[in-house]
Order: structure tokens, then sequence, then C-alpha cells
């Protein structure tokens, strides 16, 4: 049987327009995803993000930390033996017991603290005698070290989560409880929200305090960018990203997913990891073992087990 050509027109121009939409689709999606840049090799043990420059990096054969700098130089050689290394804040870092300079050197004539977090507008949360006060830029303290644990002042709300009586609440930088304790866990507020848990489940509360996003996710990170990571089931890819209305945003559909830092997030898909935008396009395919937000530019990511980082 004869079939005319003028009655496979229709046909043909149909399946010609799907085969560019596919391939017009694909070009988009391959540029969207193009491979990053490898400005730091895979060379380190561990690795943190960038702050004011440098990097915390660790180094198994030496069995210390150091920091390098954006071009991969050390800037301080493996020569701390310590568990964890700081972030730089405000020109200090923590490292084991005490704060140092960019340069190595010790700060404030060398004071000893049990434990200590990173400088937010001049002031750090350290442990002394087994409590946690806040130091101003000297390292005298500015708050008494009076509370079972303390987190960093959020830039902006001024205000940090402090642990009382098993509870966490939130002081302002004179010490005054502005919210009570009444949280199981609290982060720093970020972007006008803080991070609160309360029988299990994890939701957002404003600086008055007033629940903003109700107690329901299982796990979740900060807002940045308007956007929240949190896990609402105990399904396999149950990780998505919601808006501060408490709407998805960012479909359920990772194993793991972090805070957006540079317009973008890292998260995992079958146990590799790559990163979207906020749109929720993949822009780097999922080829790390492990990686970390962008930072001043550049991701710390993981290869078999060794770190590097890399550029968008």
């Amino acid at each position: 049987m004869r079939i005319k050509i003028n009655k496979l027109l229709p046909v043909i121009t149909i399946i010609t327009s799907l085969l560019l939409i596919i391939i017009i689709s694909s070009q988009a999606q391959a540029a969207r995803t193009k491979l990053p840049r490898v400005v730091i090799d895979y060379k380190f043990d561990e690795a943190r993000d960038f702050h004011e420059g440098l990097a915390a990096v660790y180094s198994k054969e030496d069995e210390a930390w150091g920091y390098v700098n954006n071009l991969g130089q050390m800037a301080i050689p493996f020569r701390l033996k310590i568990p964890e290394a700081g972030d730089f804040s405000d020109g200090f870092a923590f490292v084991g017991d005490r704060y140092i300079d960019t340069a190595g050197n010790p700060a404030f004539e060398d004071k000893l603290f049990e434990n200590g977090r990173e400088f937010v507008r001049g002031r750090a949360a350290v442990q002394s005698g087994g409590r946690w006060g806040y130091i101003d830029m000297t390292g005298k303290f500015a708050i008494a070290p009076i509370f079972e644990d303390a987190k960093s002042f959020s830039p902006v709300e001024n205000l940090a989560p402090v642990k009382v009586n098993g509870l966490w609440g939130f002081i302002n930088t004179e010490g005054v409880i502005k919210i009570p304790a009444q949280y199981t866990s609290a982060n720093s507020f970020s972007e006008g929200l803080a991070l609160v848990e309360h029988s299990s489940r994890f939701g957002y509360i404003d600086t008055q305090g007033r629940l903003i996003i109700k107690f329901k996710y299982h796990e979740a990170g900060d807002f940045k960018y308007d956007l929240a990571p949190v896990r609402l089931k105990s399904n396999y890819r149950s990780w998505g990203y919601i808006n501060k209305q408490g709407k998805i945003r960012i479909a359920h559909r990772y194993n793991n997913a972090l805070n957006f830092s540079n317009g973008n997030a890292p998260v995992a898909t079958d146990g590799r990891w790559g990163f979207i935008n906020s749109a929720g396009e993949k822009i780097i395919s999922n080829l790390y073992d492990e990686a970390r937000p962008f930072s001043e530019g550049l991701a710390a990511v993981r290869i078999d087990d060794k770190w590097g980082y890399i550029r968008q």
C-alpha cells in the first residue's frame, strides 16, 4: 500500500520539531553543566571553605592542619597538630586552644581557651572553665562565660544562640536574653530567620521568637538566597528547598543538600555530589564523592580520598 508523501509531511514535521527540541535542550543542559575549572589540585586529606582569602587544609603525612591561599600556596604551613582548624574572621582563626592571626602567630597575648568560634561584629564565643561567653577583639570577655554552650552572633540581627539549663535561646550583644531558652537546638540567624528544634522536628523563628515555619522537618539548614535545605521524609531522596513562606521551591529529590552560597548549592544524588542554582537547575554534574558550598568563588570537593578546589 502506498502512502502519499504529502500525508507524511505533518508527521515528519512533528518528529523533526521534537528532535530539535531534544537537541536544544541537551545543548542548554550541557552548557549549564560545563566542567568546572580545578584551581587547586586534589592533594589534601581534608579541606574547609575559604574565608578572608584563606582555607584550612589537613595533611595526614604531617598529621597537622595548615592554611592555603586562593592560589594554592601554603600561607600557614602544616604545623598545627590539632583536631580541627577554624575559619578566619576579622583576621583571626581559632586553632586548638588559642586564636592566631593570618600570619599564623598567636593572638591576644597567647590567651588560651577550651574552645572558640569565629568573630562576628567584634564578638567571638569561647569556652573557659567549662562555660561559654564572648570575647572582644582584644581577647577580653565582653559577655561573661555563664552559658552551657554558645554560637556566633548573626551579623545583621545581632543575636546569638546560647544554651541555658539544657535548652537554647538567644541573647543580644549585651548578653541579655531576648528569646527565652526553649529549643533543643538552634542555629544563628540568617536572612531574618533562625533554624530551631523542638520535639525532634525543625522549624524557623523570627527575631521576635515567633514561629514562622512550623516544626515539621526531620533535618534542615539555614536560609541563604531566600532558600533553605530541608528533609521532610525518611525515604532515600528526601531533601529539597523551601522559601521563607515554607513553600517548596526545589522538589524533594536529593539524598543530601547543603546551604546555598555564591548563588548555588551542593546536592547529592545516589551518593555523588554536584551543584544546582537557585532555580534548581544542575550547573555542575555529580562528579564528586563529597562537596562543600562555594565560598569566595571556590568550592572544596573530594574525589576518592583527596580534596581540591574548583571554580565555577
